[in-house]
């Protein structure tokens, strides 16, 4: 029986889209107001347009420090190891920035150790995820009909795994654009203050975004179309904070066509479409086992990358 799942599993798709991501059916956030309702951080493009020698200086610098924090993300045997507790409240307190959307692989290649892997890892990640954010994750499918929302515990989460089975095809793009659409079309409706933040129609700020992707395979269809378009609408909104939303791809299982697919959107899909370089990617190579500490750490990683990029952008433009 769905028992603390029962008002959240068994939501049909669009009413769970209407309730994310349209004003007046939004999630409460009734946690802590203070941290969910606070806009983001101001951003200001740099003024400047020429690289003097002190810039030289602070470019080298940040980019030094830059890359060798980022080089960790990349380091598998730190990928595996369990976060301290300072490193785990860090990295909340940026989280708490983000909404993290879910899309889970539900094909039938994902049945078995597959699905054990991916349901241990989320029940984790609500228990993770309820310390700064009471209304919990919720979960989308590729091929099952309905959402999970608002999971706060690891037994939501079983109880979840236990009804959704694996079968189907893989088509991530189709599925990840209709959750991309209805969030876009909010902000492109609404205005963009000075410093960067968007908000709605209605005047209420609209939080920053991951989009989590959770696949075992090489997709049935291509997302890098629907990427590249999300791309496109994000580059035309002027002044529109660099972060404001996020692609993170983490494979399971050993794929290697998925992980060459992954490798060329983390590497060259931005640079390719002349797109905001949103997408990140963690492949079988990185994380062979995937963890809910492994997932926050990539979410971090992707977010602190996006970071150091705008930095380093700014300062040479």
């Amino acid at each position: 029986m769905l028992q603390e799942a029962n008002h959240s599993f068994l939501t049909p798709i669009g009413m769970s889209f209407l309730k994310a991501l349209i004003p007046g059916h939004r999630r409460s956030r009734s946690a802590d107001t203070r941290l969910s309702r606070d806009p983001p951080p101001a951003y200001s493009a740099s003024s400047g347009s020429s690289l003097g020698v002190s810039n030289q200086q602070n470019l080298k610098r940040h980019s030094s420090s830059a890359s060798a924090a980022q080089s960790k993300y990349n380091d598998p045997r730190w990928l595996a190891k369990p976060m301290r507790k300072e490193t785990m409240e860090d990295a909340l307190q940026l989280l708490i920035k983000y909404d993290t959307v879910i899309l889970l692989d539900d094909s039938g290649s994902m049945s078995g150790a597959r699905w054990k892997q991916a349901g241990e890892a989320l029940s984790e990640l609500a228990k993770i995820a309820a310390q700064y954010d009471s209304d919990g994750i919720d979960i989308h499918f590729l091929n099952h009909p309905n959402s999970a929302m608002g999971l706060t515990s690891a037994e939501a989460v079983r109880d979840v795994f236990q009804h959704v089975k694996p079968r189907g095809s893989t088509y991530t793009g189709e599925r990840l654009d209709q959750l991309l659409k209805p969030y876009l079309t909010r902000i492109e409706e609404g205005r963009i203050d000075p410093d960067g933040t968007p908000r709605d129609v209605g005047g209420n700020v609209i939080k920053r975004v991951n989009f989590l992707i959770i696949t075992d395979g090489e997709p049935s269809d291509d997302p890098v179309v629907y990427i590249a378009d999300a791309g496109k609408r994000l580059k035309a909104m002027r002044n529109l904070c660099p972060v404001q939303l996020g692609i993170q791809f983490v494979q399971i299982g050993d794929d290697k066509n998925a992980t060459a697919a992954l490798e060329w959107m983390d590497d060259q899909l931005a640079r390719h479409y002349d797109i905001p370089d949103i997408v990140d990617t963690t492949p079988f190579t990185k994380m062979k086992q995937v963890t809910a500490d492994g997932i926050v750490k990539c979410l971090i990683g992707g977010i602190n990358r996006r970071i150091d990029g705008q930095t380093l952008g700014r300062q040479i433009g």
